[in-house]
């Protein structure tokens, strides 16, 4: 096995999957486009860069808003993510015998890398084989395993697992998937609110046109009684973005 040539292939998957994410962020964009263009008839033509303006923004925001409280949530480093989890800080102090020999490994891996001694967090309700390695800097780095990990695994196997969970601490892996999961919990708050989003851009152009709305913008007032001339509706109200609330079409 290519150890380098297996790093590089693991980068280039890297890169691919940031351009997912970007690729999603554009088709969200483009879907709740082409729901808005449907429920307005159309009424600026195909490419209505107005309307395209509007739904981009609300899109956009909501996804930067939904990350960015994602990663301020997880800046303590990554006993944020450990907590999320569900996973139990394990006392350095401990006698359990399992406990004790993961702390152990842990110490062991850390002298023979050169990096501090990350904390070391137990899941106790997984039963299944797993570990992770969360943090932004190897100073605020936790390793966590399963409970079914530090029982069912042999020391030697353990040994493993811990060091695997080193190398991603080492090579700035960690740091990485903490973004990432800020960035996917942005995408996760556009998806119950499609519908909502697009009701909502269709409702405040639709007012925009009949209201003459854009005349006004454009410091052209319409003439008098004309069907440009009505009064202007109350402003769409944007919490309805971010709750879902948004009156049905």
């Amino acid at each position: 096995m290519d150890f380098f040539q297996n790093q590089d292939d693991a980068r280039r998957r890297t890169r691919l999957l940031l351009m997912l994410f970007a690729a999603s962020v554009v088709t969200i964009i483009v879907l709740l486009y082409l729901a808005a263009g449907f429920a307005t008839g159309w009424k600026g033509g195909l490419l209505d860069w107005k309307l395209l303006g509007m739904i981009a923004a609300v899109s956009a925001g909501t996804i930067g808003l939904g990350s960015g409280f994602k990663i301020l949530q997880l800046s303590s480093g990554g006993s944020a993510l450990a907590r999320e989890l569900g996973g139990r800080a394990v006392d350095p102090d401990t006698t359990h015998p399992d406990e004790r020999r993961l702390l152990n490994i842990v110490e062991e891996m850390a002298l023979a890398s050169g990096i501090p001694v990350p904390a070391v967090w137990v899941m106790d309700d997984e039963e299944g084989i797993n570990a992770f390695a969360a943090g932004h800097t190897p100073a605020d780095a936790v390793v966590g395993v399963t409970r079914g990990c530090m029982k069912a695994l042999s020391r030697d196997e353990l040994q493993g697992v811990i060091a695997h969970e080193f190398s991603h601490i080492l090579n700035g892996d960690m740091r990485l998937n903490l973004r990432l999961i800020g960035v996917v919990h942005g995408l996760l708050i556009m998806m119950p609110i499609p519908g909502s989003c697009s009701c909502w851009a269709a409702s405040c152009y639709s007012s925009w046109v009949i209201s003459g709305s854009f005349s006004a913008i454009s410091s052209r007032p319409p003439s008098p009684g004309s069907a440009n001339s009505s009064p202007m509706p109350p402003p769409c109200s944007s919490p309805g973005i971010l709750t879902a609330s948004a009156a049905p079409c």
